[in-house]
């Protein structure tokens, strides 16, 4: 199984948990229940410059092709990145089509085209465009959920997903909905005021991010073992709240030194008021921009770290300790060098970011992985969910 989302402490405060043990002359740790499982863990044989020559030429034959070919890069990607990544001695595999991820790219480029352009036909077919999203977008996420999991192998055994459609529709449709309203009320002629308290539901989003997590992993399929996880959606608010917290400090302090330097060249060159006004816009974009890279990484790392931990499959368990501090920095370096490279640096900042999370991940099973999973996930049943993501055929992640 991918290791995108795996478990470890459930926020940054527990980082220091057991400096505070050790001064109290408390025992810094407690017995481990896990101690006596076996432990396997991934590998990746893979490389950035191998995979440098295939980001090159779906890259160029992406543009040559105006996005179609887009599709078959995609495979490309996957295939490349499960096919050289190992557990217990056997690699994944991926095997979608690439004509479904076509359909589906086409379909979300024409979802977003209504969108965008919905309002300025009529208010009325503007409504009828967002009411049409919320009715359909869950029900795409739940297709892409299925068709990801159940072309991807290991030891010969596809995943799944479970998940039914009424609980997509829950997971699903008050997020879509929350990012939808404000904009329609303003496209509407809605009142600043009521658009503006609309916006506060945006508070939310955590508990709403959480709840759908937690339909995406409790529905996760291997032959015929299905994931078990049991956490409260409003965990969700510590991370946020952190994260938040650290943005505003980068932020802060991004934006206070470029200041400076600024004002430094101000003083020195006598730049012009509309320069400066420039200059000025600039700096808090890439203060923004610079929040961002401090935030998703940090989210990324905690809230995979939180579901992977409490996710468990019938004599599987999973130990994933992403460290929030050191993926935040490896993300960081990554993109300086990558808009330093103008761009050429992304695909050895992928295998960079991959690497990391494979090398704090680890299965652990009572006893020999293949054998147990052998034993119980060889019967694999027909979801009924599979059929429905062959009669879309889709796609809808990028």
């Amino acid at each position: 199984m991918r290791t995108e989302n795996s478990g470890g402490p459930p926020a940054a405060a527990e980082d220091f948990s057991d400096l505070a043990l050790a001064a109290s002359g408390a025992p810094t740790q407690a017995p481990d229940p896990l101690a006596g499982w076996t432990r396997h863990a991934f590998s990746f044989s893979g490389s950035g410059r191998e995979y440098f020559r295939i980001w090159i030429v779906n890259l160029l034959l992406t543009v040559a092709t105006l996005g179609i070919y887009s599709a078959w890069a995609k495979v490309r990607r996957l295939q490349y990145f499960d096919r050289n990544t190992a557990l217990a001695g056997a690699v994944f595999d991926f095997r979608g089509p690439p004509l479904a991820i076509l359909r589906g790219r086409l379909l979300a480029v024409l979802l977003l085209t209504g969108y965008h352009y919905a309002f300025g036909f009529s208010k009325v077919f503007g409504v009828v465009v967002i009411t049409a999203l919320v009715l359909l977008l869950p029900l795409l996420f739940r297709s892409a959920l299925q068709f990801r999991t159940r072309h991807s192998r290991w030891r010969g055994l596809a995943f799944g997903f479970d998940g039914s459609l009424i609980d997509a529709y829950a997971a699903y449709g008050e997020p879509i909905l929350l990012f939808l309203l404000p904009s329609t009320l303003a496209a509407l002629g809605a009142p600043i005021t009521l658009v503006l308290a609309v916006s506060c539901v945006y508070l939310l989003w955590p508990l709403l991010h959480g709840a759908a997590r937690l339909y995406q992993q409790r529905n996760l399929r291997y032959g015929n073992l299905t994931t078990e996880i049991d956490v409260p959606a409003r965990r969700f608010y510590r991370y946020y709240l952190v994260a938040a917290g650290w943005s505003l400090l980068a932020a802060l302090g991004f934006g206070v030194l470029t200041n400076l330097i600024l004002i430094g060249l101000h003083t020195s060159l006598k730049l012009s008021t509309d320069l400066q006004m420039m200059l000025s816009v600039g700096v808090g974009m890439l203060s923004a921009y610079f929040a961002y890279l401090v935030a998703l990484p940090y989210l990324a790392a905690r809230i995979s770290n939180l579901m992977w931990s409490e996710t468990q499959l019938p004599g599987v368990r999973f130990a994933v300790q992403i460290p929030a501090r050191g993926y935040i920095w490896l993300q960081l370096r990554n993109a300086v060098l990558t808009l330093l490279s103008l761009g050429l640096y992304r695909p050895f900042a992928v295998v960079q970011a991959h690497v990391y999370r494979l090398r704090h991940a680890q299965v652990l099973c009572e006893g020999d992985l293949a054998s147990i999973l052998a034993a119980r996930a060889h019967a694999a049943p027909q979801a009924a969910g599979d059929a429905t993501a062959d009669l879309f055929g889709v796609d809808f992640s990028w």
